[in-house]
């Protein structure tokens, strides 16, 4: 299948996951287009029909297929999703958008045998901690169009619009170590393009591991902070813990 792409902000690549992207420092957007999985397994099913979208967490693999762990709203229990393909490049633990469907059993035991038909790269990463003034990184706030944002267990996920460039870019959730303590943490999206010049907009998924932050005892409130072109500019979205937590 030498159509099979999956397309970077910043770069074309072929075959999802020659090279993963680890987010040390210099962060890659990634479109929202899809590769098929394991394009050289030709047991894959080619189906243009009604599907599942979900960011996951890859698993590994037991011998038998990929598995994914399925995190739902809020703190929902998750269920494992075990998948008829291989993934030989991605490492456990890496936060991928999966394209399935339920396969025909029920779930049980909290888990579940799915149809896989595409998974795509997304900017997956931990939350950073500030290590200079907060003022020294809300200059590289640059804007972006949100379009939806949730949580699920010690995640944030978002799906956004970005400006393409068509180079690297620094893309991450900032906790500021000044309220680590306090009841609201606050958290700040740097999406920082060096100056380089932007063409159009392309929609771009990230998922940030907050769970260091969010299962503090002091937290009950975990503000994120965006440049937001959608909503007027500078706006913040909280995620509130219920009073049982």
């Amino acid at each position: 299948m030498n159509n099979c792409r999956c397309l970077l902000l910043a770069s074309c690549i072929s075959h999802f996951a020659s090279r993963i992207l680890h987010l040390a420092s210099c962060i890659l957007l990634v479109a929202s287009c899809f590769l098929l999985v394991a394009c050289d397994d030709e047991d894959i099913e080619r189906r243009y029909t009604d599907y599942r979208t979900d960011i996951v967490t890859y698993q590994g693999d037991d011998g038998g297929g990929a598995q994914f762990e399925l995190l739902r709203r809020d703190d929902s229990t998750s269920v494992v999703l075990l998948s008829n393909v291989r993934l030989d490049k991605v490492k456990q633990g890496q936060r991928v958008l999966l394209r399935y469907d339920w396969a025909n059993t029920g779930e049980t035991g909290g888990i579940r045998h799915i149809l896989a038909y595409g998974v795509g790269a997304i900017v997956s990463d931990s939350l950073r901690y500030t290590v200079k003034p907060l003022a020294e990184y809300l200059g590289q706030m640059e804007p972006i169009k949100l379009l939806s944002i949730w949580r699920t267990g010690g995640y944030v996920n978002l799906r956004c619009q970005a400006e393409y460039t068509g180079k690297s870019r620094h893309f991450y959730l900032l906790l500021d170590s000044a309220t680590v303590k306090q009841d609201t943490v606050h958290c700040y999206l740097v999406n920082n393009t060096h100056g380089d010049t932007t063409y159009h907009w392309r929609e771009a998924y990230a998922s940030f591991y907050v769970g260091n932050a969010w299962n503090s005892p002091n937290c009950r409130t975990l503000r994120i902070h965006i440049n937001d072109e959608a909503h007027g500019g500078m706006t913040t979205y909280d995620f509130n813990k219920s009073r049982a937590s």
